[in-house]
C-alpha cells in the first residue's frame, strides 16, 4: 500500500533576505520525499524553479514588499547614509517598524484573501512561513492551520524579550542603533533611551494602529505582525532559526519554541567552474578577496573611491610582502561586485588602484550564487555588508570575514563577527558609510595582520560546527517542519 507523501506549503516575502532560508530549506524538503508548495510573488518564481521544477508555485496576488517599502518615507526623513544618533532614533525606528510591515490596510487584505485561496487550493499537511510575511502569518491563524515560522532571524531577534530586564537595557545593543556589543558602561543611559523609545513606537505608531483597524474590519480578526511574533507567540507555534547559541550573543534563555537549525544556506548546486568558466580561471590565478554588498546597500563614488584606497593599501603591502615569501604575497586579488548608487563609471577608481588595477575585478553582477563563489579555494575572505545569509554564507564557508554594516540588524553581525573573532567591524566609526583610515588596516589586519591565524581557525571551527561536512541547517528545519505532522 502506497502511502501519500508529506505535503508542505511555505510561503514568503519575494525578497532574498527573507527567502533564501524558504528557498534552502525548499530543497532539503524534498530530498526528503516530501511535496513542496511554494507560495510568494511572483519576482521569485524563476528562482523557486531554479531549485527544482518538482516545487510547485503558487503565485500570490498583490503588492510586494519590496514595491510596498517606504520608499518616500525614507526620502523625506533625509536618514539614508546617516549614522544613527539619538537626535534621529525616533524617525529611524519608526521607518524600522514600517519596512517590516509595509502594506497599506487595503494592500494587507488583498494580500491576505489570496493566501486564503492557496490554503484552500492546496490543503497542506503542514505550513513554514517567513516572519516578516504578516498576512500569510494572519490567515494561517484565522483559518485554525498548523504552521511553523521559518526565519532568516537570530536566537537574539525572537528571545530578547526574555532575557532579564537588566540585560535587556543594559547589555544588548538597541536594534538599528549601531551600539557595539557587549554594551560599555558609557553608552547604557543612551541604550536605554533606544530601548524605551523602540517599544513606544512599536506600541502606539499611528500608522500601524491603523492599519492594524483595517485588517480587523476586513477580516473579522486580529493582525498578527513580526512584533506580535517577539512579545507574544501563537501558543504551539515553533520557530526555526537559521542560528546557533555557538554563533550568538551569550543569552540566559533560549525559549522552548526556538528552535536553532544552524545557517539555512542553499547548497553549491553549480560551482563556479560550470556557471562562470572565465570566472574560474580568475579566481585560480591566487588567493582572493571577495567584497559583495549586497544588491540593497547601494555605493555612492564617494563611499567606492574610499574602499578603492583601502583595496590600494591592501594589495600594495601584499606585493610588498610577496618580494619577503610570506604566504599572502603579490598574488592576492580582490573580486569587487559593485552595485552603485548613482551614474559613475570606474575612472575615478581607476585612478586611485593605477598601479595595482589587474589585481581588482570590478563587476556589477556576479552569475555564480554567492555561496558557490565562497566555496572556491582561493576565496580567503568575504567582506559583505551584515545582511543575515551574507554573515551565514561565510560562516558556513568557514572564511574570515569583515563586515560594512549600513542599517537595522546589520549591526549586530558586525558585532557577532567581533565577539565570535571570526572577522572585524570595517566601519565602525565611520558606519553607515567607510573611510580608507579605518578599513585600510582592517583588511590587512584580517588577511595577513597578528591576528590572521586566529580568525582563520576560528572560522573553519565554526564551520564544522555548523553541519558543513555533516548535516546542514537546512536539513535539521526540514526534520524538524515534517515531524509536525
Amino acid at each position: 500500500m502506497a502511502f501519500p507523501r508529506k505535503r508542505v506549503l511555505l510561503f514568503t516575502n519575494s525578497e532574498l533576505g527573507q527567502a533564501n532560508v524558504v528557498l534552502a530549506t525548499s530543497h532539503a524538503l524534498l530530498e526528503l520525499g516530501a511535496e513542496v508548495h511554494f507560495a510568494s510573488f511572483s519576482a521569485i518564481e524563476d528562482l523557486v524553479t531554479a531549485v527544482s521544477k518538482e516545487i510547485r508555485f503558487h503565485p500570490i496576488d498583490g503588492v510586494d514588499m519590496k514595491t510596498a517599502y517606504p520608499r518616500d518615507e525614507v526620502a523625506r526623513s533625509g536618514l539614508e547614509g546617516k549614522t544613527p544618533r539619538f537626535w534621529n532614533m525616533p524617525r529611524v525606528l519608526r521607518i524600522c517598524l514600517h519596512t517590516t510591515m509595509p502594506w497599506s490596510g487595503p494592500e494587507y487584505v488583498d494580500i491576505y484573501r489570496s493566501v486564503i485561496a492557496i490554503l484552500q487550493e492546496v490543503s497542506p499537511s503542514i505550513i513554514a512561513v517567513d516572519p516578516a510575511f504578516s498576512p500569510a502569518i494572519t490567515a494561517c491563524k484565522h483559518m485554525g492551520e498548523r504552521f511553523l515560522i521559518l526565519a532568516p532571524n537570530t536566537i537574539k531577534d525572537f528571545a530578547i524579550s526574555y532575557q532579564p530586564a537588566r540585560d535587556v537595557f543594559f547589555t544588548y545593543p538597541c536594534i538599528a542603533s549601531g551600539l557595539p556589543f557587549p554594551l560599555p558602561w558609557y553608552y547604557v543611559l543612551l541604550n536605554i533611551y533606544y530601548v524605551l523609545l523602540a517599544i513606544a513606537i512599536c506600541r502606539w505608531d499611528r500608522k500601524s494602529r491603523e492599519v492594524k483597524r483595517y485588517i480587523k474590519d476586513y477580516t473579522a480578526g486580529e493582525m498578527v505582525s513580526l512584533e506580535d511574533l517577539n512579545r507574544r507567540p501563537p501558543p504551539g507555534v515553533k520557530y526555526l532559526v537559521a542560528n546557533l547559541p555557538e554563533i550568538e550573543f551569550a543569552l540566559k534563555t533560549i525559549p522552548p519554541h526556538i528552535i536553532p537549525c544552524g545557517p539555512i544556506t542553499r547548497p553549491v548546486t553549480r560551482p563556479v567552474t560550470e556557471s562562470d568558466p572565465h570566472l574560474a580561471r580568475w579566481l585560480d590565478r591566487g588567493p582572493t578577496v571577495y567584497i559583495n554588498l549586497g544588491t540593497h546597500a547601494k555605493t555612492t563614488e564617494a563611499t567606492a573611491i574610499e574602499m578603492a584606497k583601502s583595496l590600494a593599501f591592501l594589495l600594495r603591502l601584499a606585493r610588498q610582502r610577496g618580494g619577503e615569501k610570506k604566504e599572502v604575497d603579490g598574488s592576492l586579488q580582490v573580486l569587487w561586485k559593485l552595485t552603485r548608487k548613482g551614474d559613475y563609471g570606474n575612472d575615478s577608481i581607476g585612478m586611485v588602484l593605477r598601479d595595482v588595477q589587474d589585481a581588482v575585478r570590478i563587476v556589477e553582477w556576479v552569475a555564480p550564487e554567492p555561496s558557490a563563489v565562497l566555496a572556491h579555494r582561493n576565496v580567503i575572505c568575504a567582506v559583505h555588508h551584515g545582511g543575515a545569509n551574507s554573515f551565514l554564507e561565510a560562516v558556513t564557508a568557514g572564511l574570515p570575514q569583515i563586515v560594512l554594516p549600513v542599517w537595522i540588524d546589520c549591526f549586530d553581525y558586525a558585532n557577532r563577527a567581533e565577539v565570535l573573532e571570526i572577522g572585524r567591524w570595517g566601519n565602525r566609526t565611520a558606519r553607515p558609510r567607510c573611510v580608507a583610515t579605518e578599513l585600510g588596516p582592517v583588511l590587512v589586519g584580517v588577511i595577513f595582520g597578528p591576528g590572521a591565524a586566529k580568525y582563520k581557525e576560528n572560522a573553519e571551527a565554526l564551520a564544522r560546527l555548523c553541519g558543513r561536512d555533516l548535516e546542514p541547517g537546512r536539513i535539521k528545519a526540514a526534520r524538524t517542519i515534517l515531524a509536525e505532522i
